[in-house]
């Protein structure tokens, strides 16, 4: 186990009894395939399946890489392919944001976007996957994301592939109607209305593509 911030003696020995004895006593907030996710204090303890070891070992090793990226929660221990523990983020996804506060996120287009592009700029891309599920709505309008299984190195695809999102982000600012219909299952399935997601565009476009680009 890595330990990459202090941790109180109570969590380090919890965490440290389960890399001994493979169990925990506690009941999981989310159970998966791939996962099992407590909530222990203020901390969330991300624990792998066998059948999710080697997603494990990648995420590990991408929330790692990308601990300077904002919308990335901060690590404090981890044991490769077996657990990590990560901050809680307590936030909602767009259905529930949406149905909470009364309206979609303020910066929604540009959030989706620029957690999409610091991630390529950091070196690491996903596999075809649709990533916007895995973002988060803090009270305070913050985008996170929880789940990197799917990362992996870019690699030598790196400028490839960010060319490729600051174009897609150029056509959706530009008004191409092909590319917002790539975005648009992903809003219906949060119950976005037609409206809504033209109000999503409008600011969007208040703010500039090239305000994604440049930070």
């Amino acid at each position: 186990m890595r330990i990459i911030k202090p941790l109180t003696p109570h969590i380090e020995e919890m965490l440290r009894h389960y890399e001994q004895n493979g169990h925990l006593n506690m009941q999981a907030s989310l159970l998966g395939k791939q996962s099992a996710v407590y909530k222990v204090q203020e901390y969330c303890l991300k624990v792998y399946t066998k059948r999710g070891k080697v997603g494990g070992e990648l995420e590990c090793e991408a929330m790692m890489s990308l601990q300077n990226n904002r919308h990335v929660p901060k690590v404090y221990a981890y044991s490769t392919g077996n657990f990590i523990l990560t901050e809680w983020i307590d936030g909602f996804n767009l259905r529930q944001y949406r149905e909470i506060h009364g309206h979609i996120p303020h910066n929604l287009i540009y959030d989706m976007f620029s957690s999409e592009l610091q991630q390529i700029q950091s070196g690491y891309r996903d596999w075809d996957v649709i990533r916007y599920e895995n973002l988060l709505w803090t009270k305070g309008g913050e985008v996170k994301r929880t789940d990197f299984w799917l990362c992996e190195p870019a690699g030598l695809m790196q400028n490839d592939v960010q060319q490729a999102i600051i174009r897609k982000i150029d056509r959706v600012y530009s008004g191409d109607r092909s590319e917002m219909q790539k975005l648009e299952p992903y809003f219906y399935r949060h119950g976005l209305t037609v409206s809504e997601i033209q109000q999503a565009l409008e600011h969007f476009h208040s703010q500039g593509s090239s305000l994604v680009v440049s930070q």
